[in-house]
């Protein structure tokens, strides 16, 4: 189910997700891809570079038999994905997006009042806006992450320097207007991770081109480098607001809202989180 959400996960991150051990997840991913309900992709060495773990899909068959598991029919599934294997043009930048949920998830895993509920990828996104008949921006993925007594809604933009300064701006016009005048807009955060310094002085200067002089309130945007993720995690104090360039935050220190109903302990990464979860970490 998981990689029918999100696309593409390599053998770590689904160790981080489901198992307790590199032996346990090496075991049951061979044996699933030897069933014919995984494809695997073993991701070229270059020279110099640490090898990078094999990166796993859902096959056809795979597609079918999650279909009849869920009672529904296997022609979305199968189409979906047919779509990930053939149209596999952004696998690293989808890998990298994905890494940085499950490196949330490992983060938050042994914190009591803490966790990440909702992780929906960017198709999960695009799904949910043709079903509600709404256009809206498209995100490299979604989440919910609850607090004690809040919740911080995040959208992430991860950044690997190759889009446009156009493109930028055109995203966080995008996401301001959308955004724009809608109920707890103030309370929902955009991140943009993006690969360095510079780059990032890049990306704030095209959102503060968007942001300045407007009356209206909207959206708020952060930003962090991969540098500072690496090195501080996912929970530390990286992000760094758009509309002010003194003092970083922590995730749990951006805007949240009011908390919901949620369980804690049913949070991604949790023990045994996917036995309370029967829709995955995109559904309740």
């Amino acid at each position: 189910m998981a990689l029918d959400q999100y696309r593409y996960l390599d053998r770590q991150q689904l160790e981080e997700l489901f198992f307790q051990g590199p032996r346990s997840s090496q075991l049951r991913l061979r044996f699933l891809s030897q069933s014919g309900l995984l494809v695997s992709w073993r991701v070229r060495r270059q020279p110099g570079r640490i090898p990078r773990p094999s990166v796993f899909l859902l096959s056809s068959r795979g597609a079918r038999v999650l279909a009849q598991l869920s009672g529904a029919s296997p022609d979305p599934f199968v189409k979906r994905a047919e779509h990930a294997r053939n149209r596999a043009f952004h696998v690293l930048h989808d890998i990298e997006a994905n890494a940085f949920f499950v490196a949330l998830t490992a983060a938050s895993r042994n914190l009591r009042h803490q966790g990440l509920y909702h992780w929906v990828g960017e198709r999960g996104c695009w799904r949910a806006y043709a079903e509600a008949h709404e256009l809206g921006p498209i995100p490299d993925g979604w989440g919910r992450y609850l607090l004690p007594e809040g919740e911080v809604i995040f959208f992430l933009e991860w950044d690997r320097g190759t889009l446009k300064r156009a493109r930028i701006r055109s995203k966080a016009t995008y996401y301001r207007t959308y955004f724009r005048g809608r109920q707890r807009a103030a309370t929902t955060n955009i991140l943009f991770v993006v690969p360095s310094v510079s780059r990032e002085e890049q990306v704030r200067e095209e959102i503060a081109a968007v942001i300045s002089g407007a009356a209206s309130e909207s959206c708020r945007f952060w930003t962090t480098t991969t540098e500072r993720l690496q090195k501080e995690g996912p929970l530390g104090t990286i992000w760094r607001s758009t509309s002010s360039r003194v003092g970083l935050k922590c995730l749990a220190e951006l805007p949240n809202q009011p908390r919901s109903a949620y369980s804690v302990d049913a949070c991604i990464g949790k023990p045994a989180w996917w036995e309370r979860r029967p829709a995955g970490g995109q559904g309740a």
